[in-house]
């Protein structure tokens, strides 16, 4: 276990130095830029997790529980954000609950050339009100638009309501709402 979640954090700590985030530019007023504007940077939730989003990619580092019973999670993901809502690939995962074991998966996106795969997606697969899933890809469609806020529908009914002040908050099917707060805007 210690040597995946080395790895893992490896990886991200890589990716982080040599410089592989990149935004989108949000100099137009269109709704694909501000929605990856308003998801760009550095955000915290719950008792101890971070996720990185730019232009790109985003990135999950979570430990919650204690040392004992740890719940681990660290994962890595090609997004791609439209007019439409925003598409997400997963492309690596170590997860373990508890005493559970380690979980891990991973796919190949390096090319020969040394590029990273493109995620490529199909933007009618966006569905107001709806979350679609087609060879891997997550399609979280925009449900409604406001000045302070843009609204996605995720799966499983559960929805994701990004603030434009830099909060964002997660609202399950079941009911709750789950705040993250951006603490850093990526350049």
């Amino acid at each position: 276990m210690k040597r995946g979640m080395q790895i893992c954090c490896g990886l991200l700590m890589s990716a982080v130095f040599s410089g592989l985030f990149t935004t989108q530019s949000a100099a137009d007023d269109n709704l694909q830029a501000k929605l990856a504007d308003w998801r760009n940077g550095v955000w915290i939730s719950g008792e101890g997790t971070y996720t990185i989003y730019t232009g790109t990619h985003y990135f999950v580092l979570s430990f919650e529980g204690d040392t004992a019973k740890p719940n681990l999670y660290f994962g890595g993901s090609q997004v791609v954000y439209t007019e439409k809502g925003m598409a997400r690939k997963q492309v690596l995962r170590f997860r373990q609950f508890g005493e559970g074991n380690l979980t891990m998966f991973k796919e190949a996106v390096l090319q020969s050339d040394h590029t990273e795969k493109p995620l490529v997606i199909d933007t009618a697969l966006f569905v107001p009100g709806t979350c679609t899933i087609k060879d891997g890809v997550i399609y979280d469609a925009i449900t409604e638009v406001t000045d302070e806020y843009i609204l996605l529908s995720s799966c499983n009914g559960d929805m994701i309501k990004i603030f434009s002040d830099g909060r964002s908050a997660y609202l399950p099917a079941g009911g709750g709402e789950y705040f993250s707060y951006r603490v850093e805007k990526l350049k």
